[in-house]
């Protein structure tokens, strides 16, 4: 019992030493389940916002510990526009000025009252999410170099949830979080590498407020830059826009095949009570909560 517990633990919690930067996150999956689970319990008040952000960076620095970001203070080299077959043009608002942030708490559901991201259009009338002028759904490309960190893909019409299906992108060059939102589908999965180009999704109208007629097919892009102490801070990258590369078709991202699991065979306890020592420990103990209420 005790070799097949330590087994487990260092399965979950360690990585093997390797210099090959490609998928190393095989082994260790659950990152990305701990990530996915942190969003859904901020959002339904399941943890205090001091608890979400200790749990926000325990996972951040597992991130940056094996994939530091690899451009240096001032370096800078151009993204690629998020939207195939698009530019600059298509960003809302009057050069940009459709972000603002005014309050901003990813961890605080409850603070409200900003827009720290931009909105990407398509030209969609009668709101199909395709585009009137190609005749076609528009690919949501991935920016830049990075590992999916979370995805939705079963956003349901009448949800209540303003995200829709959306990717969340680890950027391996800026060291920050992208966050697509709103998308007809998403079409990569958690874990899996993407480089510049590489499709994530397509512009869609899934989300709360976006699924209403009074919107406008979109995709809602989000920057978060992570600070010395690991908190994210949006960031106002419309400037990079205006100098985005626009790629025309979109590339396929590289398959990733989950890592195959350990099957450890229940062990007889006193008492005929059996413990399953294939469940998978949390990276944070923590204890599940009512939901918060808020004032």
């Amino acid at each position: 019992m005790l070799i097949n517990t330590l087994l487990l633990v260092s399965s979950v919690f360690c990585f093997k030493p390797e210099s090959d930067s490609a998928f190393l996150f095989r082994e260790h999956p659950y990152l990305f389940e701990k990530y996915r689970e942190l969003l859904v319990n901020v959002r339904n008040y399941y943890v205090t916002p001091p608890e979400a952000e200790e749990e926000f960076k325990a996972i951040m620095k597992e991130l940056r510990r094996k994939f530091p970001n690899t451009l240096t203070p001032g370096e800078y080299i151009p993204l690629v526009f998020p939207l195939a077959g698009s530019n600059v043009s298509a960003v809302g608002g009057r050069r940009g000025n459709g972000y603002y942030v005014h309050q901003f708490d990813l961890f605080d559901q409850s603070v409200s009252g900003s827009h720290p991201a931009h909105d990407i259009f398509i030209y969609d009338r009668d709101h199909d999410c395709i585009d009137d002028r190609r005749g076609e759904y528009v690919d949501v490309v991935s920016v830049g170099n990075g590992i999916v960190l979370a995805v939705e893909h079963d956003w349901q019409e009448g949800s209540v949830f303003k995200g829709g299906n959306y990717v969340w992108v680890y950027d391996l060059e800026r060291g920050g979080l992208w966050y697509y939102a709103h998308n007809r589908i998403s079409v990569v999965q958690a874990g899996q590498r993407v480089r510049p180009g590489d499709k994530l999704g397509e512009v869609g109208r899934t989300g709360f407020n976006a699924a209403r007629s009074r919107s406008d097919t979109h995709l809602h892009l989000m920057y978060l830059e992570l600070d010395d102490d690991l908190y994210p801070h949006p960031v106002n990258y419309y400037e990079w826009l205006k100098d985005a590369e626009t790629v025309y078709t979109s590339t396929t991202a590289e398959n990733y095949t989950p890592p195959r699991q350990l099957n450890f065979l229940p062990v007889e306890k006193p008492g005929n009570h059996k413990i399953n020592l294939s469940a998978q420990p949390p990276l944070t103990l923590r204890v599940k909560r009512p939901p918060v209420r808020r004032k």
